[in-house]
């Protein structure tokens, strides 16, 4: 564990403890709560778990059955949404001169609201958006225009429905891609769901004109210390799953006359994995012709527009997922979720919020999505 890791852990364990107590007492007032003696053990005890849900559910995954961490995990989806609803009472309360009594009404309006903001960015964690990108590339290749369909974080699980994915491959096919690309964290750390649950043959029914591409995210790392989860098991699963594995690769395409450099994850030192520079993979790369990055995780996106890559295909970030995660995120990326153009290098980078999700199955002021890339080219056809 890293300095940066445990800081990331202390400070998140301080908050739930911080925002755990406000929300305990609070709802005491709303809720007209005279606690004492066992109940108010009772009470506390409840509250501190509830909010602690989302903790226990990490620290105890392995140990957890499916129903029960599921069950943390809704629990903690639920907690967030009722700091929402409580922050919003409470803003209520203050503008009304604290005039307000609670009531039985005001019980249930609150539990009512929680319900349906949770129902809401349920929805809007499963319900995948399409979203469209036009990008021109300042050099020539032997096509006019490429449609690159990009899905990431997909984070396969054992909560990951046969449903779910289907209704990924069927928009995934509707788009008619020539290129589809899995920027990383398709699974969520463990192989078996995949293996198990019929979702190899599934992502066989992907289909485009030149190949779909997958590269690793830090969550495929995260169990590659286990039995039957290696690094090299992970590959064969993924090649089985007829999608073509770019580890620090560099692909050359004649038919379509661009390159494709897919680079391993940012977190592979953590596991004894040197990854290459990307100055050493442009050294074996024809920068005269497109190159297209693949790269999980969307860091130093000004190193690489120098290094004369021209579309860099991100996700990590799950767009924040849930508010104010989102503006926190934004502040740690130069492009945290999007497009973004570098005019002065002719460079594109893109990050994807993510098919799927992690932790709670919420999504507050993001939505899951495709990407759909349509390239166009400088080519001597397209300038006479």
């Amino acid at each position: 564990m890293t300095f940066v890791d445990f800081i990331a852990i202390f400070a998140t364990i301080i908050i739930t403890i911080s925002v755990t107590f406000l929300l305990g007492k609070r709802w005491q007032f709303w809720f007209n709560l005279q606690l004492s003696g066992y109940g108010r053990i009772i009470y506390w005890l409840t509250i501190g778990l509830a909010g602690g849900s989302f903790i226990l559910a990490r620290v105890l995954n392995d140990i957890l059955t499916s129903g029960l961490h599921l069950f943390l995990l809704t629990i903690s989806g639920l907690m967030i949404c009722s700091v929402f609803i409580t922050l919003i009472f409470e803003i209520v309360y203050r503008f009304c001169k604290k005039q307000i009594k609670p009531n039985l009404w005001h019980k249930i309006s609150f539990i009512i609201a929680v319900v349906a903001l949770f129902c809401f960015g349920h929805e809007m964690a499963i319900n995948p958006k399409i979203v469209d990108y036009q990008v021109v590339i300042n050099k020539s290749a032997n096509v006019d225009r490429l449609r690159i369909v990009q899905l990431s974080d997909i984070h396969i699980n054992e909560h990951t429905s046969a449903s779910m994915i289907q209704n990924m491959i069927d928009k995934v096919n509707n788009l008619k891609a020539d290129f589809i690309v899995i920027t990383g964290d398709t699974l969520d750390k463990r192989l078996k769901p995949f293996l198990e649950n019929g979702f190899i043959e599934q992502f066989q029914q992907l289909k485009s004109k030149y190949g779909n591409y997958i590269i690793f995210g830090n969550h495929e790392y995260l169990g590659t210390h286990d039995n039957n989860n290696r690094e090299e098991d992970i590959i064969n699963a993924f090649k089985q799953a007829h999608l073509k594995v770019l580890k620090d690769d560099i692909v050359y395409l004649d038919e379509v006359g661009i390159t494709l450099i897919g680079r391993d994850d940012f977190s592979s030192y953590k596991y004894d994995v040197k990854r290459a520079s990307l100055s050493d993979l442009i050294m074996f790369s024809d920068t005269d012709r497109p190159i297209i990055l693949l790269d999980h995780q969307p860091r130093d996106i000004k190193d690489v527009a120098e290094q004369q890559v021209d579309l860099m295909l991100s996700g990590h970030t799950h767009g924040g997922q849930i508010f104010p995660i989102n503006i926190l995120v934004a502040m740690m990326y130069k492009n945290a979720n999007g497009i973004y153009h570098d005019t002065d290098h002719h460079f594109t980078s893109i990050v994807n919020s993510g098919y799927g999700f992690g932790g709670p199955p919420i999504r507050l002021m993001t939505r899951s999505e495709i990407v759909v890339i349509d390239v166009s080219f400088v080519n001597k056809t397209t300038i006479q």
